[in-house]
């Protein structure tokens, strides 16, 4: 796969708004993606700090997984009493023999499950990155 990405469209990419720092969503992405690397089914093919990683996952035999995120604070809004948040988004590009057979089989449909899991794993990154990670939903 190479470096040069399509356009992002709606169908490949999740974007979520987090009220925390770059710096602190940094750690926690690269922390994440380091468990990966050292299990040996992730590598990091760019990363610039505090802006982007991109890291490619393998699944499995002929399936892999090219994440790419990008960090962009946002600016503040202090007469509300706002800290500051991050617009955290992630296009999901999956490829292999795999990927192309299931999704001749499933109508086009193979990237769902990629998505679905992209936006659990953004919920999961806003939860401890705004520190209510274990948290209900709804609680403060």
């Amino acid at each position: 796969m190479s470096d040069s990405a399509a356009p992002a469209s709606p169908k490949n990419e999740r974007v979520f708004a987090i009220r925390a720092d770059p710096d602190r969503i940094w750690r926690l992405l690269l922390d994440e993606a380091q468990l990966g690397v050292e299990s040996g089914r992730a590598e990091i093919v760019r990363r610039e700090a505090r802006r982007s990683l991109l890291l490619d996952v393998r699944m499995g035999p002929g399936l892999a997984v090219r994440y790419e995120y990008r960090l962009t604070p946002m600016p503040r809004r202090a007469a509300h009493g706002d800290r500051g948040e991050t617009e955290v988004a992630v296009r999901v590009s999956p490829y292999g023999l795999r990927h192309a057979l299931a999704n001749v089989v499933t109508l086009g449909r193979a990237l769902t499950p990629h998505m679905l899991a992209v936006t659990q794993g953004l919920a999961n990154l806003k939860a401890a990155a705004e520190g209510r990670a274990g948290r209900p939903p709804g609680a403060t």
